[in-house]
């Protein structure tokens, strides 16, 4: 079976393959919640991070490295559809890390990678 050069470098370098995924297998009954970081890469020890899609509860972000360790949590209320948080690092990471957003009984419900440039 071929598949043409064109279609997997577009699924590879698409916007939406570097966005977050949410984590329960039936998207389709679940609202769409989106990561955006910025920047990113991320330099420094803070990262801002915009939340799209979520419902009026608390939730907590966790940050990892690469290794898994945990850089960093924060808990906050959405009210709105579209929250913005900074998030400062306990540590600077080297290469990938990981920002998962969980609701308050600890389900991750998305996640993305980023790459620290320092």
């Amino acid at each position: 079976m071929k598949f043409n050069l064109t279609i997997i470098l577009w699924i590879i370098l698409s916007p939406s393959f570097l966005s977050a995924q949410p984590i329960n297998g039936n998207s389709a009954s679940a609202k769409q919640i989106t990561i955006t970081l910025m920047p990113n890469p991320v330099k420094g020890n803070k990262v801002i991070a915009k939340f799209e899609g979520l419902l009026s509860q608390l939730y907590l972000v966790r940050v990892l490295d690469n290794a898994g360790n945990l850089v960093a949590t924060e808990k906050f209320n959405s009210s709105t559809s579209t929250n913005f948080k900074m998030i400062e690092l306990k540590r600077i990471i080297k290469g990938y890390g990981r920002l998962q957003l969980l609701n308050e009984s600890g389900k991750v419900l998305a996640q993305t990678k980023f790459l620290c440039a320092d």
